[in-house]
């Protein structure tokens, strides 16, 4: 008996602090030189004996060789699924541009592309006819995987756009579209017939508004479609500043969010200078609570932000000889 499953990309509760994973157009989009973000997700330990576990890293610049408009990045994601070990490894090279319509007004186009490879263990996997008909036997052989191979290749390309009015780091309001998968690669382990990947459209909002003295208010939504599948998440961050200095500014955050017939998300976060560390839990809701027991997953991202040290210049000058 044969029956076909449904699956999604895989993704971040915090989409906020994971900029190349949210749109190809944030690539250069900050204000230092280098920029490196890191984040690793683990879920369903309740549900599965093997829990899925995604890690993702990656580094991008802004004003590569002096090019202000230009940002590139390159980022580097594993994917490991379920008892079968389902890993998908991706590497992607990433560019945008930055545009400004107005002092205030910028729009952000990026595009990536890469190569992504998956792979399967069928060892870690039970068949039917390694049951020898009084119990099951690991030692038998299964001819069940058949012609299928346990590992795959292929090319995988993305484009988005962010278009944000900023009036200061504390006042601004963002607004992006990200398309996935534009050409649709065949992911399948079998050569008899085709896995497409579908096409992922992601739009999102992002704003930040101060409210009373050190407090903001920074609420946002991204919303995908991939295929007939859908997903909403949606919430908001309240961030207090412990300092506002330009030299080393801290802040800390703390975030409610929900994935709509899903999962009900918390999140928390401190920024020192440069640096910004969060972390995330899902607390299940959908129709799989009764195995979850409400558990979904954690989350932690990292990002450090860098600007170019130059070091500084020594001017001698020469005493003239008649003094």
């Amino acid at each position: 008996m044969g029956f076909g499953l449904q699956a999604q990309d895989i993704h971040f509760s915090q989409f906020f602090a994971t900029p190349l994973f949210t749109n190809p157009a944030f690539t250069g989009h900050f204000d230092a030189t280098y920029r490196f973000s890191g984040v690793i997700r683990q879920q369903w330990i309740s549900v599965s004996p093997q829990p899925f576990r995604t890690f993702g890293g990656g580094v991008d610049v802004n004003g590569p060789l002096g090019l202000k408009p230009i940002g590139v990045g390159i980022h580097l994601a594993q994917d490991q699924a379920g008892l079968s070990s389902l890993t998908s490894t991706h590497l992607q090279i990433f560019i945008a541009g930055h545009i400004p319509i107005t002092s205030k007004l910028k729009l952000h186009l990026g595009v990536s592309g890469g190569g992504y490879q998956q792979s399967i263990d069928y060892s870690r996997l039970s068949f039917g006819d390694q049951f020898n008909g009084i119990r099951y036997d690991d030692q038998l052989i299964s001819a069940d995987p058949g012609n299928r191979i346990d590992n795959a290749m292929f090319l995988n390309v993305a484009g988005g756009s962010f278009l944000e009015y900023k009036q200061s780091e504390r006042l601004r309001v963002g607004l992006g579209y990200a398309l996935y998968n534009i050409n649709e690669p065949d992911r399948s382990f079998n050569a008899a017939y085709a896995v497409i990947q579908q096409q992922r459209h992601n739009l999102h909002v992002f704003s930040s508004v101060p409210i009373v003295a050190a407090w903001d208010l920074m609420p946002a939504v991204q919303f995908m479609r991939q295929g007939t599948q859908d997903e909403l998440l949606l919430g908001s961050a309240i961030r207090y500043h412990l300092s506002t200095g330009p030299v080393k500014p801290q802040s800390v955050q703390l975030g409610l969010w929900g994935r709509t017939a899903d999962a009900l998300n918390v999140s928390a976060g401190f920024q020192t200078g440069g640096l910004y560390v969060g972390g995330a839990y899902d607390v299940n809701l959908s129709s799989l609570q009764p195995a979850s027991r409400y558990r979904g997953g954690w989350e932690f991202a990292v990002i450090y932000t860098l600007s170019t040290v130059r070091e500084k210049v020594k001017r001698l000058r020469q005493c003239p000889d008649y003094l």
